[in-house]
């Protein structure tokens, strides 16, 4: 029963449920998820951007990869 209503608010409210089912009192009383969370200002303030990951990500596949091209020459003058 529980999953048809779910499927129900999941169709109507699309991209948006996952924030209503965080913030929505109403939705929160329907699934008995309790009181909203209430995150920190320094909680978000801590999480990096998406950029600053992207960075991060790449200068680590860059390192990555670098390494791997050192080990194949290797191989490559044994052989």
């Amino acid at each position: 029963m529980r999953r048809r209503i779910y499927d129900a608010f999941k169709e109507v409210l699309e991209s948006g449920v996952r924030h209503h089912l965080q913030y929505n009192q109403l939705l929160r009383d329907i699934f008995e998820l309790g009181p909203p969370l209430i995150l920190d200002a320094s909680v978000k303030a801590s999480r990096i951007s998406r950029f600053e990951k992207h960075l991060y990500n790449s200068a680590a596949f860059k390192a990555r990869t670098k390494l791997r091209n050192k080990v194949r020459d290797k191989r490559a003058d044994v052989m």
